[in-house]
């Protein structure tokens, strides 16, 4: 049959039973619809093929051009071409945002996955995952493989809102109970878990915590474990096992020193004089000289005063002033220079951290050096650098993003600004309370020098004799190691000369002065 024209009629073509489902489904869409699945087509065969910035073009030209359903289907797919063309950060900035609408979202669970395994190659920082801080969501909503980092980082940011305040706590021990034992975030949770029961003085709960923590496969988690054990024993004055837990803090890690001075504390509460001088003379030597212990001197003093030595008293007193006092003004100038600065305070202790040298505020840096050791700021600063390296990705190949290159140049921008500001406001933080702290110590050594000059030695050695009922009496040799009891000791006098194989296992050979003579101090 045809027309007057010649034509056929187009009303009687029969098309092919799959051509005319689809001629059927793209007529009864709109022509703003039908482009965006359009798009969103020809972005999956981009990505199909491995052009995945070629994808991600496609994908977000569609998701800032589209709503509702076809809006999230872009943006969940420009995650993850974003995340096939290594760049995490970008990735992160288009899952959070679909996160953020919760389970009323279309793709709320496979982007919360998405996170939780972007989070486990590249650490994201806080500000990368914030949408999981404003969602309310039933547990119910929430995909198994994504719960531990679901709970671990709500946990985090309940806690850091103030571990001062009983309603903070009780809140992200809420979301640190929720981690399962099968997460990698599981042993994390338990040491914040351990945190929140020492806090709350329930000891036995917090070395429960620490105990699983304990069983990390995560270097640093452990090793936190670790001396937390080492403290909660000390706390409980169960000295054996706190300087057992001390012990196995190696001595490449960052918290080596701090268990050797916490240890010093131990030895002095059970009366193990030159193990506590021995471990003293460990934290003073010049392999540590930038290292943050102003209170070993005061220990260093009390402990020589227990003994009668009053010209070592003197002389540990001596030693802390001519160390620290020159940092007062330093720090203090440090602290006023930086005062509301946070990103500046953070660029400052980075350079250091890169360096390991400082023009400015040279006085200060031993203080700059314990920030820069801080977990807090490790992580800040790891963020920080990941996202400048991908930020340098950007600017080689971001050219074929054309209009999502502005968005994640701009996006960059901001997460380093916001992460650079967060560690340096916990940096800040930290220096403040280091200053303080030098304060108190200041004032603690006049308090020693005026026990020390009425003569009232008795009362000081009677207030600081701190043997608990029970202590254990155990031989200790080297450090904080057991000693054997066939070993044989050959003590030296100490002429000035340090022994790298030996920090950490020095031991004093002096006696008491009290009520007699004494032999000449000797150190191992």
């Amino acid at each position: 049959m045809t027309t007057r024209s010649g034509t056929k009629n187009r009303s009687q073509i029969k098309l092919p039973s799959r051509v005319a489902s689809v001629f059927v489904l793209l007529a009864s869409l709109s022509p703003l619809t039908s482009h965006a699945a359009g798009a969103i087509a020809a972005g999956r065969v981009a990505l199909s093929r491995g052009d995945f910035l070629g994808a991600a073009r496609i994908f977000y030209q569609v998701a800032s051009s589209s709503t509702g359903e076809a809006k999230q289907d872009a943006e969940m797919l420009l995650g993850q071409a974003l995340d096939q063309a290594r760049f995490p950060y970008g990735a992160a900035y288009f899952y959070s945002r679909i996160v953020s609408l919760g389970p009323r979202g279309k793709y709320f669970r496979p982007a919360l996955d998405a996170l939780s395994q972007l989070n486990s190659r590249t650490p994201l920082g806080r500000a990368s995952i914030s949408g999981l801080f404003s969602v309310k969501v039933d547990q119910i909503e929430i995909p198994p493989a994504s719960k531990g980092f679901f709970h671990y980082f709500r946990g985090l940011e309940a806690f850091d809102a103030g571990p001062d305040k009983p309603a903070n706590l009780r809140r992200g021990k809420a979301e640190f109970d929720r981690v399962p034992a099968g997460s990698p975030y599981y042993a994390p949770s338990q040491f914040y878990l351990g945190v929140i029961y020492s806090i709350l003085k329930n000891s036995d709960s917090a070395l429960d915590a620490f105990k699983r923590a304990q069983r990390s496969s995560n270097d640093n988690v452990r090793q936190l474990a670790t001396i937390n054990l080492g403290r909660v024993f000390y706390e409980r004055k169960e000295y054996k096992a706190s300087f057992e837990n001390y012990s196995k803090i190696p001595r490449d890690s960052d918290l080596w020193l701090q268990s050797i001075f916490e240890g010093a504390y131990g030895f002095f509460m059970i009366q193990k004089h030159n193990n506590t001088l021995g471990n003293l003379h460990t934290l003073t030597s010049p392999f540590f000289e930038r290292r943050f212990f102003p209170e070993t001197y005061i220990l260093r003093a009390i402990t020589y005063l227990r003994l009668c030595r009053v010209e070592d008293v003197d002389k540990a007193l001596r030693q802390f002033q001519e160390r620290y006092k020159p940092k007062f003004s330093g720090l203090n100038g440090l602290l006023k220079t930086y005062r509301r600065q946070n990103s500046g305070f953070y660029d400052l202790v980075a350079r250091y951290s890169n360096s390991r040298s400082m023009k400015e505020f040279s006085e200060a840096i031993d203080i700059v050096d314990s920030v820069s050791r801080t977990e807090s700021f490790k992580e800040g600063q790891t963020v920080v650098r990941n996202v400048e390296r991908e930020r340098n990705l950007l600017k080689s190949r971001g050219s074929r993003l054309e209009a999502l290159s502005e968005v994640l140049k701009g996006y960059y921008g901001e997460l380093r600004k916001k992460t650079a500001e967060r560690t340096g406001q916990q940096a800040y933080d930290h220096a403040l309370q280091l200053f303080r702290y030098l304060q108190d110590l200041s004032n603690q050594t006049r308090l020693i020098n005026l026990e020390r000059q009425a003569v009232v030695t008795d009362n000081i050695r009677e207030e600081y004799q701190g043997e608990p009922d029970g202590a254990d009496k155990t031989d200790w040799g080297e450090g904080m190691r057991p000693l054997n009891l066939k070993q044989q000791l050959e003590y030296w006098p100490f002429e000035g000369e340090y022994w790298e194989d030996e920090l950490g296992a020095y031991v004093y050979n002096i006696d008491t002065k009290c009520g007699g003579g004494a032999k000449k101090g000797k150190a191992k």
